[in-house]
């Protein structure tokens, strides 16, 4: 099973994961291109659109409800046009941000319409959100019809590059249809290379090496642990370059994030460490239990809370124990003892 996992991650990251239609199973890829050169290329690609491209400022500021994806209306300046009243060119209004991926520096932009008022994902959470795809030349290839839980592991690294910077919601409501609306969620605009897009892959509606668009609409998150072994994926990424794929403490088949035995010494990563389980029946009893214990030392952590069967929440407070130490945690160390809890 964990080969299955570990197989289904790389494939994913390679892949375009979204769109679900049988159509665009037919994925190709063309040799790949230096990167760094088409960085390059991509930067001139982008900064192109930004000044030939304008969104409805003004319109989105007078809103009286809350923004939506559809309000947010992206329009090309053709030749000659003047720039229209209530409208500000994408150029005067993204935010460029930087990142290293696979050793090349690479610069992608935001447009932020709200941040949020809820919590911050990680980049290796799962999150629910709708969005909707669109190319350099204004085509929409994917979009989401209802909100759609997306693991950030599994899709392309802009994603979990922008995501992390906005917020979820802090409340929602039941109506009474089922559906359920969110309140103040982080919205915004993602304009991403294709080295962090799908890069030399291509697929239905998206060639090789081609940037992307992303409005999002981001409700609610997950922490993830993608092995089971008390250890957020997020903090398996030992070298904090927001890749978990480069991280195999024992240099076996796994990657730690999906390995239960991180340091190879024959105890099960979960073994290693010392936990508390807490309880409660609500989860606002819970959360007061936690609450009472912060602050916590440098080396305790929360797992996130989970709803057990009987509708109960629990938590457990992890303590990273080093045995010997060497400043390495038993559970990275296969030369320490191991904590047999």
């Amino acid at each position: 099973m964990r080969n299955q996992l570990n197989a289904l991650f790389v494939l994913s990251l390679i892949f375009f994961v979204f769109t679900c239609s049988k159509d665009d199973d037919n994925i190709t890829s063309t040799p790949a291109r230096d990167r760094a050169e088409q960085q390059a290329s991509d930067m001139d690609t982008l900064q192109n659109y930004f000044e030939t491209h304008y969104y409805n400022s003004g319109e989105l500021n007078a809103l009286s409800t809350y923004p939506t994806l559809d309000d947010i209306v992206i329009s090309k300046l053709e030749d000659g046009e003047s720039l229209p009243p209530n409208t500000t060119l994408l150029s005067e209004a993204v935010e460029p941000k930087t990142t290293t991926f696979k050793d090349v520096d690479y610069t992608y932009y935001i447009l932020s319409i709200e941040e949020g008022l809820g919590e911050h994902p990680h980049f290796t959470d799962q999150v629910r959100v709708n969005y909707e795809g669109n190319t350099m030349d204004d085509e929409v290839f994917d979009g989401s019809v209802n909100p759609i839980d997306l693991d950030l592991i599994a899709v392309v690294p802009g994603w979990n590059r922008v995501l992390p910077q906005f917020k979820t919601s802090n409340a929602f409501t039941t109506n009474s249809d089922g559906s359920i609306t969110f309140e103040n969620y982080g919205i915004g605009v993602m304009f991403l290379p294709s080295g962090l897009g799908y890069f030399n892959s291509a697929t239905s509606g998206i060639s090789s090496y081609s940037c992307l668009v992303f409005k999002f609409e981001l409700y609610q998150y997950k922490v993830m642990d993608h092995d089971n072994d008390f250890i957020p994926s997020y903090m398996e990424d030992e070298d904090d370059n927001m890749d978990v794929f480069d991280d195999n403490t024992d240099d076996d088949r796994f990657y730690n994030f999906d390995d239960n035995d991180d340091d190879g010494d024959g105890y099960k990563t979960f073994r290693e460490v010392l936990y508390t389980e807490y309880t409660d029946s609500t989860r606002a009893g819970l959360e007061a239990q936690l609450q009472a214990l912060v602050p916590l030392d440098s080396n305790q952590f929360f797992t996130a809370i989970e709803t057990e069967n009987d509708g109960s929440f629990s938590a457990k407070l992890i303590t990273l124990e080093d045995t010997n130490g060497n400043g390495i945690p038993n559970y990275l160390d296969s030369t320490d003892a191991a904590t047999i809890n």
